[in-house]
């Protein structure tokens, strides 16, 4: 007798909640491919694009300092912005953590 009933449907069946993330995403074995949570890949993702701006942004100031440009105001609007990157990555950091912690509780770790 063939069980064509999936891990999500057998694991309701028996009582037992789906994990789901803080987004509501589930969190079941198939989502489990990946060490990561979907919630921790889109923050580490975001973090990858903020470190790239921010050294697109070092780059700039950097030829600006090497090719004698001393124009103050383009270089306060660029350092107003790395400060702007280093803020919200602060603030992507914070998040990092708080999925690992969320991934540790969907395992049943904490």
């Amino acid at each position: 007798m063939e069980n064509n009933k999936t891990g999500l449907q057998m694991v309701e069946e028996h009582g037992c909640p789906t994990p789901v993330d803080a987004s509501g995403r589930p969190y079941t074995c198939k989502e489990r491919t990946s060490v990561l949570t979907y919630r921790e890949q889109d923050v580490l993702q975001e973090i990858r694009r903020v470190q790239e701006e921010a050294a697109a942004i070092k780059r700039r100031l950097q030829e600006m300092e090497q090719s004698g440009v001393t124009d103050a105001a383009e270089k306060a609007q660029w350092e107003r912005r790395l400060e702007e990157l280093r803020a919200r990555r602060n603030a992507l950091e914070k998040e990092r953590e708080e999925a690992a912690q969320e991934r540790m509780r969907l395992l049943g770790h904490c």
